[in-house]
This record gives C-alpha cells, structure tokens and sequence, in this order.
C-alpha cells in the first residue's frame, strides 16, 4: 500500500536493480536504458503454509479496503516491540508501535483504497516463523486528486501465536523508477509515443543527476580489482 504512489520516482536506490540485473551486455540504440531481466523459476505448487498466509493476507486486504485500521493492527503481533513497516512513500523505515500507529491514524486521507494480494510464497524460518513474499497490486484515491494504480513487491514475516498468524515486519519493495515508468506506460491513455520516450529520457537524467561526484574516480580504482566474466 502506499499513501502518496507518485513518490516512487525517488527511490534511487533501486537503480542497482537496473544495472547488476541485466540480460543484455548491449547498448540501446535510444540512448535509454535497456529493460532488463533474468531467468525465473517456474511456478511451484501451492504449499501448506503459502495457502494460510494468502488466507491472511485475503483479510488483511478486507480490512485495509474498508480501512478498518482497528482490525488491520489487531493482525499483527503488538506484544513484539521491534515490528516495522517499511512503507514506499516514507523514508526511513517505521520502526515500533508509536510510528506504526501514527501512519495508520492520518483519517480522512483516502476517498478509497483496493488492495489486491497474489502470488504468495512462503517458507518458515524458525518454528512458529515465516517469510513471504507476494505482490500487491492496488488502486487508491486520494482526496483532492486522481485516482491511482500500481503495484508493489512485498516481503512480509509473520509469527504464529496462539495458533494465529500474525505480522511483525513488512517491507514494500518497488521497482527501479524506469522500470516501473516503462510498465505504467504500456497501458497509458494520454501519452503517445515520443512523449513516453521523453518521460523516459527525464526520468533517467533525474537519476544521473543523483551521482555524486566522486563516483568515476571510484570507478576507475576498481577496474583492477573486478572479476573478469
């Protein structure tokens, strides 16, 4: 879930995943960045413990749709001290109960949210402990804007209590901004061709921008310490 999805185009850290990622060593004739991609494992067969934790996470978006926040805490283990949530549009991670709290008591903020869950996959870490992740896909309205749709990778972990699942850390991982730029636009109805590729072209001088200046010097004393392909 996030409260304010145009914010995504900060998160410049996630431009590694453009450039350690790649299927391709060639450069694009554009002048962009050539989408990248890597081979996946197939689909596994649901398991035991991915069937409970998509049963949770189907009410968990029951409460997160009627923004019943009550219900949506009282799905998480509120007696573990160092829960977090990891939210997209805010920087640095919410770290214990006080600021958890505090993101989910802004009232008034949404028209309406959907929240959409799939893809679960799950394994146990510990007794009684599981990691997931899964993909959110969501539409939300904002009030005094446009509505929005997007998507999200999520990892979530989870501890069984009293014969419950409940959450104790969440984290959102978005895709790097061109990534997610170049998907959003292929169901774009406002924007033709040249004016994609231009948002494209400003987005990626957003990010040059970022690099600070000492970096080609970086660069050039690791060329001899690189492992050869």
């Amino acid at each position: 879930m996030t409260l304010a999805a145009g914010a995504r185009l900060g998160a410049t850290v996630l431009l590694a995943l453009l450039t350690g990622c790649a299927s391709t060593r060639e450069s694009p004739t554009n002048g962009l960045m050539a989408e990248q991609s890597i081979p996946m494992e197939p689909a596994r067969n649901q398991s035991m413990l991915d069937a409970e934790i998509t049963a949770f996470l189907a009410r968990y978006a029951d409460a997160y749709n009627r923004e019943d926040y009550t219900t949506l805490l009282g799905m998480w283990d509120q007696d573990d001290p160092d829960a977090f949530y990891m939210a997209e549009e805010i920087d640095p991670p919410m770290h214990g109960w006080k600021t958890i709290r505090a993101y989910f008591s802004r009232g008034g903020v949404l028209d309406g949210i959907r929240n959409e869950y799939s893809n679960v996959r799950a394994h146990y870490v510990a007794p009684d402990v599981a990691v997931a992740t899964y993909r959110l896909r969501f539409d939300i309205k904002v009030k005094n804007m446009q509505a929005l749709s997007s998507f999200d990778r999520i990892m979530a972990v989870f501890r069984r209590k009293d014969g419950e699942w409940k959450m104790i850390a969440y984290a959102e991982a978005p895709q790097a901004p061109l990534t997610m730029i170049r998907k959003a636009l292929k169901t774009s109805k406002s924007l033709d061709p040249a004016q994609q590729k231009e948002l494209l072209r400003t987005v990626q001088t957003l990010l040059q921008d970022a690099v600070p200046e000492d970096f080609n010097a970086w660069l050039e004393q690791q060329q001899p310490l690189r492992a050869k392909p």
